[in-house]
């Protein structure tokens, strides 16, 4: 089955919807017409009986588009039109009696029966002290033709719109469809044009929002490609190196011609090179990241003691601490400690003299001594593979930002007069 286009769709669920609501404004309206027409007749009537009362009425004048009859009763008698038997029989002739029995002085009764012959006739009655009772009779050709010809009327109104609303929501739809059409052209050849190819939508409506959304997602996967592209030169150097120093003092010793301490600058080499492995694995595995189990208090003293122990033997720096008892991050304590030790190794690299952590109630600050920031640094948020001003790749710095914005936590990189400070906060 061949699958039928958006715009078809489109047009065919307006036209059952239109259909839908035709058919039932119309079936509502139609009885109200019906009602509108017995109401003309009725007020037809009322004046034909004036006429017949003034007695400016032929008895036997044929009234156009309605066929109408009167009996005129009075004190010296009745007289009536020479038709009156084709509306009403004794039978019809004596509810209306009964009728006019029941009529108040200057009043009027208006009033459709089934004659004998289970036809609808409409009689109105008038009764005044001075000229009498008028009885007007008419039969239902007149409802029935205004009733046909206002239906008609309205189906033909109908039928235009319909037809109108057709083209358009046809044109409508169809132009709806080639937007669509461009926009999905254009993502099938953004892979094949490097997403360098602009292109967005200029409608007001959800389409041009998804253009423009898409060319924000186009932009954003063209810098990851530039990012990509830079980390894969900047990370081959990175290892480069140390795998040459490990090569050329391997080498060295291979042949007889270095001394003990080779030993110690491959051993330092190789170590190098296994911690900017692990801050490689630990930033893929941040992709596959995800709240398998519940976040759980996290005792964030005990974090940064683990990472102070760790490290003790490291590092020369003067490392004062100032920790609250009982503050507690959500999230992972292992994904923490990660955050901890990289902010750490950063304050490590960096720092003069000093390195200073203090934490307080949803708030941990991490500050060293060393140089300030370059503030396009900052502004980059520490994007993956950014190289910072000692040559060193902020891939450290990126795994925690990424990891805190998983726990809903921020990392803000200040400048202070004197040094740096990292603080984690809500």
């Amino acid at each position: 089955m061949k699958k039928l286009s958006i715009s078809g769709q489109i047009t065919i669920i307006f036209l059952i919807v239109l259909l839908f609501s035709a058919t039932l404004f119309t079936t509502v309206t139609l009885s109200r017409i019906k009602v509108m027409a017995e109401n003309e007749t009725y007020t037809r009537l009322v004046t034909y009986s004036a006429l017949v009362d003034n007695h400016t009425l032929d008895p036997n004048v044929d009234f156009s588009d309605m066929k109408v009859a009167f009996i005129k009763i009075k004190k010296d008698g009745f007289f009536y039109s020479d038709d009156i038997e084709k509306y009403i029989n004794d039978a019809d002739y004596q509810e209306i009696i009964k009728s006019i029995e029941r009529t108040q002085e200057n009043s009027i009764i208006s009033k459709k029966i089934k004659n004998f012959e289970d036809k609808t006739i409409y009689y109105v009655i008038t009764f005044h002290k001075d000229s009498g009772v008028t009885i007007m009779v008419t039969n239902a050709l007149y409802v029935t033709h205004l009733t046909k010809t206002i239906s008609i009327q309205l189906i033909l109104v109908f039928l235009a719109i319909i037809s109108v609303s057709i083209l358009f929501i046809a044109l409508w739809g169809n132009n709806f469809a080639k937007r669509l059409h461009r926009l999905k052209s254009h993502i099938g050849n953004l892979p094949k044009t490097g997403y360098g190819t602009e292109y967005i939508d200029d409608g007001l409506d959800e389409v041009g929002e998804l253009s423009r959304a898409l060319e924000s997602m186009r932009i954003e996967i063209k810098e990851s490609e530039q990012q990509k592209q830079e980390m894969l030169q900047n990370m081959s150097h990175d290892f480069k190196t140390p795998i040459a120093v490990i090569k050329s003092y391997a080498e060295a010793q291979q042949d007889g011609m270095a001394d003990e301490s080779s030993s110690k600058i491959i051993i330092a080499q190789a170590e190098k090179l296994k911690h900017k492995v692990n801050r490689l694995l630990q930033y893929n595995s941040l992709e596959y990241l995800q709240k398998d189990r519940e976040f759980e208090d996290v005792n964030m003293k005990e974090v940064v003691e683990e990472v102070i122990e760790v490290n003790k033997f490291q590092t020369n720096l003067e490392i004062e601490l100032d920790l609250k008892e009982d503050v507690f991050f959500k999230g992972y304590r292992e994904n923490y400690f990660t955050v901890v030790d990289n902010i750490f190794d950063n304050a490590k690299r960096y720092a003069k003299s000093k390195i200073k952590i203090v934490l307080r109630k949803d708030r941990l600050r991490i500050y060293n001594d060393g140089d300030p920031i370059d503030e396009q640094f900052i502004k980059h948020a520490f994007k993956p593979y950014e190289k910072g001003s000692k040559g060193e790749f902020g891939l450290g710095m990126s795994i925690v930002q990424k990891t805190l914005d998983f726990f809903g936590m921020q990392l803000i990189a200040k400048n202070e007069s004197i040094g740096v400070s990292f603080i984690i906060t809500k």
